[in-house]
């Protein structure tokens, strides 16, 4: 079935927005840390030091936004540039930005590792099932 291929940009889009509201949670994060005076400034040279929980839950959210999904990405690009855009593609697509959705509010609400590191594998066996479809259509 062939379909319009630039409709599998909408997940990127939507996980790039992900990314964005995780930029500017952290700095809200560290700007009001820095006024309490619950970290110092010097800790931002090479964010070593005691700092509160939720910062260092901020930043590593965000730090694991250039992990998994770099792959994400990357799949995204050869999908499009190989114009082998289907809605299997779509839908893992979806639900894999879906899943780092539901992975971020895990950890910035209730931090639950054994929830988390679920959603955290369902959203890393849709992106392998994405690179086997991938490479299913061009090998």
């Amino acid at each position: 079935m062939n379909m319009e291929k630039t409709l599998i940009l909408y997940p990127a889009v939507f996980q790039i927005l992900l990314t964005l509201y995780l930029y500017v949670k952290n700095y809200l994060d560290n700007t009001k840390a820095t006024k309490q005076r619950s970290i110092k400034f010097g800790y931002f040279k090479a964010y070593a030091g005691d700092v509160p929980e939720y910062i260092q839950v901020s930043r590593q959210t965000l730090k694991n936004q250039f992990e998994l999904p770099i792959l994400f990405y990357f799949l995204i690009s050869l999908l499009v540039s190989f114009d082998v855009v289907n809605i299997i593609d779509l839908i893992l697509a979806w639900v894999f930005v879906l899943s780092r959705y539901i992975h971020c509010f895990v950890r910035l609400t209730s931090n639950y590792v054994p929830n988390r590191a679920k959603i955290f594998q369902i959203g890393l066996l849709t992106l392998i099932a994405g690179w086997f479809h991938f490479l299913l259509s061009v090998l």
